[in-house]
């Protein structure tokens, strides 16, 4: 198997990869020295908020490899659900009905957009329109205006005021009379139904909604080496050497990771609960696997008469170190 090899097996066996390979790519030096060394000159130099340390060169002293297994699956699934819709008639067009049964939920064809590209869309159905008068309303276009009552008007502040009674002053707002215009309806009393929109009639249709979404999720092994102080979690959002690709409508667990258990106990798991989200409404369109090596490197190294140590980590060559360097900025670039 050449390394970044994509594989894509039925789905009918297991997807079988040889424990001889997985131990191939532990032999394989992911991360060469000088590459660990560029890493570390620029963790040092961003460690520096003043200026950057010139004439001195990090010297790395022991390179130890611990690359880690990340298994990672998507789900690409299809949700159907019919809505009923409610608008003001307008005109609309109505399509006769013949008697038909409307179509099952499944049964009507849809085009489908590329693979593990989320979207969604909504489809009218034929025949499921129909004209009813607004219950709202009960057909006039205007409803009775909830702040005055329906009466227009409502009572001004004033007129429960003693200190403007006392002072024998006219109220500017209602001139006296106690009673002020209805600014929501204009003195009218009534204003335009919020539902029909002023129609007196709806338009009530089916639609289709449909949404395309694709579930993730990922599992990192625990590392071959036991002192690794590395966070798992910094290694989920770095890439790797893609060891092993599988794809198809329904994948099956992963076979010949006997020496990595967490990647085969995650494949068999996370299969299963992907399946389980899907109900009636959702189907599975395609599902895919991924196995990626991430090349984690243990790097210690000497600098200014100190040894120091940190990880050199993904094809990102990210560097964490878990303690600090005077006057470093962060610990992760």
């Amino acid at each position: 198997m050449e390394q970044g090899t994509s594989l894509f097996s039925d789905s009918s066996a297991p997807c079988d990869t040889s424990s001889s390979d997985c131990q191939n790519y532990r032999n394989v030096v992911l991360i060469p020295k000088e590459a660990a060394r560029d890493a570390v000159r620029r963790y040092v130099s961003s460690s520096y908020c003043c200026c950057t340390p010139r004439g001195e060169e990090p010297v790395i002293e022991r390179l130890t490899q611990m690359p880690i297994y990340k298994y990672k699956l998507e789900t690409f699934t299809e949700t159907r659900h019919i809505e009923k819709i409610c608008k003001p008639y307008t005109g609309q067009r109505i399509d006769a009905q013949d008697g038909e049964a409307l179509p099952q939920l499944w049964g009507i064809e849809v085009s489908t957009p590329k693979m593990f590209h989320e979207g969604s869309k909504k489809i009218p159905l034929p025949r499921s329109g129909e004209i009813k008068t607004c219950h709202k309303c009960g057909g006039r276009g205007r409803c009775k205006c909830t702040r005055c009552g329906g009466s227009g008007q409502f009572r001004c502040r004033c007129s429960s005021s003693s200190r403007q009674k006392s002072r024998n002053k006219r109220c500017p707002a209602c001139s006296g009379s106690g009673r002020k215009r209805c600014s929501k309806c204009s003195g009218r009393g009534r204003k335009i139904c919020g539902l029909c929109k002023g129609e007196g009639r709806l338009f009530y249709f089916q639609q289709l909604a449909v949404k395309w979404k694709t579930l993730r999720s990922q599992v990192v092994s625990d590392p071959l080496e036991q002192e690794l102080s590395l966070p798992l979690t910094l290694l989920q959002k770095v890439t790797g050497e893609v060891i092993t690709m599988d794809g198809d409508v329904t994948v099956q667990p992963l076979a010949g990771f006997a020496d990595v258990p967490e990647i085969s106990d995650a494949s068999g798991r996370l299969i299963q609960e992907h399946q389980m989200t899907c109900g009636p409404s959702s189907h599975i369109l395609k599902q895919r696997q991924t196995v990626e090596m991430i090349p984690v490197a243990h790097v210690q190294y000497g600098y200014r008469g100190k040894n120091l140590a940190c990880h050199v980590y993904g094809l990102e060559r990210r560097v964490f170190a878990p303690r600090r360097l005077h006057n470093l900025a962060c610990s992760i670039m």
